[in-house]
């Protein structure tokens, strides 16, 4: 009879390219895959929930440019906004990280601006969709990545 730990559960749903020994450029084209699939599925949610090209980019160069940009711009932006919307995390239960993902996808439209890469994100509502759509995507790609997506069995 084998007890549940918090070390058995670590090593049973750690997904793989996320580990210790796996080189980090490897764990950043994985999350940097995510978000590439995150985008095309936020991109005909948006579209399809509002009028045409309110989410858009010109081609598959701006995608993964837009992309890669977002990956940096969440790793860096997010923490800090996180931390100076504390109170309005606690306020919300967590709902105004939604908001914190749509600010950063602004940002990532704003520095595709200033680069030439034609990515749009066309208002705050349609970033709003967009960055929960990227999310939930982010999330059940992930979870179906690890070693046992479903979660340690309790024997």
């Amino acid at each position: 009879m084998s007890r549940f730990t918090v070390d058995r559960y670590w090593e049973e749903t750690e997904p793989p390219w996320d580990r210790g020994d796996v080189p980090w450029i490897v764990r950043i084209a994985v999350r940097w895959g995510i978000t590439i699939v995150g985008l095309l599925v936020a991109r005909e949610v948006v579209n399809w929930a509002y009028d045409r090209d309110r989410m858009d980019w010109e081609d598959w160069q701006a995608l993964l440019l837009a992309a890669a940009i977002f990956v940096v711009m969440r790793a860096v932006l997010r923490p800090v906004l996180i931390f100076l919307t504390c109170a309005l995390q606690l306020i919300t239960l967590g709902l105004f990280i939604f908001v914190v993902n749509a600010l950063i996808l602004l940002a990532t439209d704003a520095v595709c601006d200033w680069w030439g890469i034609n990515f749009e994100v066309a208002g705050f509502f349609a970033a709003l969709l967009g960055a929960f759509v990227i999310s939930v995507v982010s999330f059940v790609l992930s979870r179906f990545l690890r070693r046992n997506p479903l979660g340690p069995r309790l024997t």
